[in-house]
């Protein structure tokens, strides 16, 4: 990645995602179909890759797209801070800014801030029966961490 000239920006875990659509599945839940496959295009590759290493893969897997439509889509996850790039040549090579981890992590910080922040009591209420009915371990889990939590907050409070 020495070669060529760096066009990357200093990338945070919170990329611009001004969405949440939750009648979509994975990462079609934060982006949109075309973002989300280019984005899995992107990190599936071993290493940078161009627009056309995209639409080839995309291509390969039912997925056509033109050239011109990814090369936009791919500048697109640039400007929200998804993807980095450097240039080589006349061509951009991208990589990914965020792991997928990350940009789940994001995602569900701000569902959940904007949640807590608009409708608190009904999102915690309905978080824990909807645990509960899932899994009742993980509601045990959940009512671990908070312990563990409220015992941290404490021994800073006493010492």
């Amino acid at each position: 990645m020495n070669q060529g000239q760096d066009d990357s920006r200093q990338q945070d875990a919170n990329p611009e995602l001004p969405v949440f659509r939750p009648d979509k599945q994975g990462m079609e839940q934060a982006l949109g179909t075309l973002e989300a496959q280019v984005m899995e295009a992107v990190w599936d590759a071993e290493d940078e890759v161009c627009v056309d290493d995209v639409r080839r893969t995309l291509e390969a897997q039912g997925k056509e797209s033109a050239y011109t439509t990814i090369m936009t889509t791919m500048s697109r996850l640039y400007d929200k801070g998804l993807l980095g790039r450097r240039m080589e040549g006349r061509a951009y090579y991208y990589y990914p800014a965020l792991t997928r981890r990350e940009l789940g992590r994001s995602v569900t910080r701000r569902v959940i801030d904007a949640l807590l922040g608009s409708f608190a009591e009904p999102a915690m209420s309905y978080f824990v029966e909807a645990l509960g009915e899932e899994d009742p371990e993980r509601l045990e889990t959940l009512a671990q961490m908070i312990e563990q939590r409220k015992a941290r907050k404490e021994s800073k409070e006493g010492g």
